[in-house]
């Protein structure tokens, strides 16, 4: 207070004695009687003056910007807490987004490993089931073969039946023809025993059981989806569920596949785009059916009879055995007495699978 007094005053006695000395200069009254009054006139007002200038002007003024400057200060302090508060935060948001980053990156790591295990067990079990297409053609045929070598057996058994009474018959009688004849027959029953043995071995183990359809398929399908969606192939399907069956699972997802891996190979052999696969599944009263169509384009004409013989392929690669569809034929129509067919549709092949429903009444 008093420094903003002596201030205001030095000013106001500045600007006073001035006055004095331009009023003593123009009157040329100086230390008159009226000079003198005037000047002790001017002195107090200039302290009275000077005292309510700085006390109601000057001083609220000051207080102000002392109160602006004290607010500024604080707010001044305020952001820097707010920018220190403001930069821990952001540091605690960094370092939470580098852990997430880090954790993302050991999940899509993860995943990717996953991914790339999921693509080899899928792998594996395409290679499974193509070998044990491959087997159960195998067997198939070893079956017929040994079926054929139980007749030729049969046969021989009989002739030296009849070789025998017969030497009977004419008393004839020679050692080494004697032993020769048993010797046939050691080896003739040997045989049968070592063809009852095989066929025992190569008998199917599974055994008939309950299924529904529509989840076989799906699982077929599913072993085939990594391969489909590599090679830009889209499947559609259209299922009815819960069709209940009853026969041999395994052996039907063998077939499913063999013809989904027919249609595969035929979409990339002949580069159709885009490449398609639709399965549908229906029922009526009686029978379930299996519709499979691809658009590549069908098989000719001329050897449509021949699709479901034995090695009969019309793939170009040396890996293709011709045993696929002809094992599917057998496992439809002898294993689960179904019926299988094959016609060309609009668009490509297409692949029709008849199996009776199953009736617990039977």
């Amino acid at each position: 207070m008093s420094r903003i007094f002596r201030r205001v005053f030095i000013l106001n006695f500045i600007i006073s004695l001035i006055g004095l000395l331009l009023y003593s200069q123009l009157t040329l009254m100086p230390f008159e009687k009226e000079f003198i009054y005037l000047s002790i006139i001017l002195i107090l007002s200039s302290i009275i003056i000077s005292f309510l200038v700085s006390k109601i002007v000057i001083l609220p003024i000051v207080l102000n910007l002392k109160n602006n400057q004290k607010e500024f200060e604080k707010s001044n302090n305020d952001m820097k807490n707010i920018t220190h508060q403001k930069s821990f935060e952001l540091e605690l948001v960094n370092t939470a987004l580098q852990e997430k980053y880090k954790e993302q990156k050991e999940l899509a790591e993860f995943l990717q490993e996953k991914l790339t295990l999921e693509t080899l067990n899928r792998e594996k079990k395409e290679e499974l089931l193509i070998h044990q297409s491959r087997l159960a053609g195998i067997g198939k045929i070893s079956i017929n073969m040994l079926d054929e070598c139980e007749e030729s057996i049969s046969s021989l058994n009989f002739i030296l039946q009849n070789i025998n009474t017969i030497h009977k018959q004419i008393n004839f009688k020679n050692e080494l023809v004697n032993k020769s004849m048993e010797q046939l027959y050691r080896i003739i029953n040997e045989m049968h025993l070592k063809n009852e043995e095989l066929k025992n071995f190569i008998k199917p183990n599974e055994v008939k059981k309950e299924f529904y359809l529509d989840e076989i398929v799906m699982e077929s399908l599913s072993m085939l989806e990594e391969t489909f969606m590599s090679h830009n192939i889209k499947i559609d399907y259209n299922f009815s569920k819960s069709i209940n069956l009853f026969g041999f699972p395994t052996e039907f997802s063998q077939v499913i596949f063999n013809i989904l891996q027919n249609a595969k190979d035929a979409l990339i052999e002949k580069n159709i785009t885009p490449k398609k696969v639709f399965v549908s599944i229906k029922k009526d009263q009686e029978f379930a059916y299996v519709y499979i169509l691809d658009n590549a384009g069908g098989v000719a004409s001329s050897i449509i009879d021949s699709i479901f013989e034995p090695y009969f392929t019309t793939k170009s690669y040396k890996k293709a055995s011709g045993l696929g569809l002809f094992i599917s034929k057998i496992i439809i129509e002898e294993n689960m007495q179904g019926k299988l067919e094959f016609e060309n549709a609009s668009e490509g092949a297409k692949f029709i699978i008849k199996l009776p429903l199953f009736d617990e009444e039977k």
